[in-house]
Order: C-alpha cells, then structure tokens, then sequence
C-alpha cells in the first residue's frame, strides 16, 4: 500500500492544488506544504496553484508570490503528484482538475465530512479543525520540519477554519498542533491583526450594506442576504469581501440559520451557510454542496432571487425538523 512518503519519495515533480474562492486554510495548508516539499531536494518541480486571487489579507503570507494560475504557461502537461487542499469534493478544483486527473498519482487531504474520496490516496480526518492541523501531524510522517515560514501558513490556515478558535471543530488535538507552531517563535498576535484587523474599508462597507439588508423568518430564526454583482461592482470588491458575513448574521441571538446568497460573474448563486445547533451540510448537499455540520455551502445555478426561493424552503424544513427533534428531548 503506497503511503503519502512512499509516493513523494517516487516523483520527480508535483502540483499542489487549493481550492477556487481561496480561504485562509486552503491558501495556508497549500503555502505550508509547497515549503514543506521544498525541504525533498529530489523534486525537480513543485508548482502550487490558486483559483481565483489572493485575498488582500493573506498577501503577507510567505511563499504567496510563488503561486500560479491554471494557465501558467510553465505548468507540466503531466505531474507525477498532483495533491489537493482542502477540497470538499472534485468540483472545488476547477479548472485544475484536469491537472488532478493526468497525474500519475493523485492525493486528496482534507477534512470535510463530505469528501468523496475521490484521490488515489485519501487522506480524510473529519475530526480536524482544518488541513492546517493535518499537516502539523503529517510533516514527521513524510520527513519534513516546521519552519517560521511554514508555522505561519499552517497557523493562519488552523486560526481562520477555527473563527479564531471560537467554532466547535476547536479540540485540544488543534491547540496541541498550535503549540508545536508556537515552538519556531511565529507571533499569534501579530497574525491574528493581519488575519482580521486588516481589512479593506470597503470590505467592511460592503458587510455593513449586507447586514443592514439582512431578511429574517420564521420567528427571526433564519436570515438571509442577497449580493449581487452590481453591489459587488460598486464597492469594488473582491469576492472574499463576503467573507465573515454569513457568521455575523449567526450571531444574533435568534438566529440558528444564516445564508449569504452572493451572485457570481456567471449568474450563479454562490450560498455560504452557517449556523449555531443545526447540521447545515444536509441544507448545501442537497445542492450538491457540502462542508460541515455548522459551517456549508453550495452553487445554484440560477440568480440568487431564484435559488432563494428553493433553498429557502429546504432550509425552513431543517429547521422544523431540529425544533421538533429539540421539544421531543426536553
């Protein structure tokens, strides 16, 4: 059976694949090994690709300068290692799957309960906070140290999946991973101003607008808002200006489900889930989408007025199903 070593060990080159829309623990956990790889002198390439563009608050990231898009012209036709990040499922590579596919290995690691498996070598933990985390215990297993450079990635990759280690998915296996980072003298304050206290003036006039045009239903239990790419246009804002949004709206006292409904610059709905008690990936699955048990997504393809009115529904029933399930317990 071919383990993660035993497979670097064999190829000569390797891409590493984040997912489209990239977040704090896929742009951390793909940085974090492309210079956790470097430390193998055998590879002859180690590429890294990111779909879409780097959030303005993960610029400071070491390594991001070395990232390539999908259409980098130095790219191999065919790697003999192709790993993937924090990729819920196949459709989260984009136009990279190809890539994913020709590789004469291919390695999927992540930590979604909804992941497929759809590597030649899954390495899958449901458990972990983030790929962050994973690979703070997989860099031993594959012969590589945890540089300042590396510790940085990985640390933003565990602190943001974890909202700062306020979300459920925190567990002392993360602050055990968090402590072996804190030994190479990375600084978690410093991190966490530039993760959260850097943002944009127009990333938090766009979130004000959002919130300000948030809808509530069912006894303020659920709330939604719709972007569209004119208010996105407006604003001029990146896509990762939404993020965070969907988890402010949670915080209301009432609510237990939050939907952000952002449209995309193909007319589609991109739907960020998140809630306090209710298992939400039911909600994004049955739009073929996934994530977690409080924090999902998943793409409609219609206007977001047009998927409101079906995800709405699905998510009314789920809510009645938990308060039924509640009042029957207690």
């Amino acid at each position: 059976m071919n383990t993660l070593s035993d497979i670097i060990k064999k190829s000569q080159n390797v891409l590493i694949i984040s997912h489209i829309g990239p977040d704090g623990d896929t742009l951390g956990s793909a940085l974090g090994l492309m210079m956790m790889l470097e430390q193998h002198k055998h590879f002859t390439q180690i590429d890294t690709l990111i779909l879409g563009k780097v959030p303005e608050i993960y610029e400071f990231l070491p390594g991001v300068r070395k990232l390539k898009s999908a259409y980098d012209k130095n790219l191999l036709e065919k790697y003999d290692l192709a790993i993937s990040v924090d990729c819920a499922a196949e459709d989260r590579l984009a136009e990279a799957l190809v890539f994913f596919k020709k590789a004469k290995f291919s390695v999927n690691i992540d930590h979604h309960k909804t992941n497929k498996s759809f590597g030649n070598l899954n390495i899958i933990d449901p458990m972990a906070s983030s790929v962050g985390e994973m690979l703070v215990n997989i860099a031993p297993q594959i012969g590589c140290t945890i540089t300042k450079e590396v510790a940085t990635c990985l640390y933003v990759s565990i602190l943001t999946d974890t909202g700062g280690f306020r979300f459920e998915n925190t567990t002392p296996t993360t602050f055990l991973a968090c402590a072996k980072l804190l030994e190479t003298k990375i600084k978690p304050d410093e991190i966490y101003k530039k993760c959260y206290e850097q943002k944009p003036l127009n990333m938090i006039r766009l979130q004000a607008l959002a919130i300000n045009n948030a809808k509530f239903e069912e006894n303020d239990k659920i709330v939604y808002t719709i972007i569209s790419r004119k208010t996105l246009d407006q604003y001029g804002s990146q896509d990762s200006y939404t993020d965070g949004i969907s988890e402010a709206m949670r915080q209301a006292k009432t609510t237990e489900i939050s939907m952000v409904l952002k449209e995309t610059p193909n007319k589609e709905t991109k739907v960020s889930l998140r809630s306090k008690n209710i298992d939400i990936s039911k909600i994004a699955g049955f739009f073929g989408g996934g994530g977690h048990r409080l924090a999902a997504g998943c793409i409609i393809e219609k206007t977001p007025e047009e998927a409101l009115k079906e995800i709405l529904p699905i998510a009314k029933k789920q809510l009645k199903y938990y308060d039924e399930k509640t009042t029957t317990h207690s």
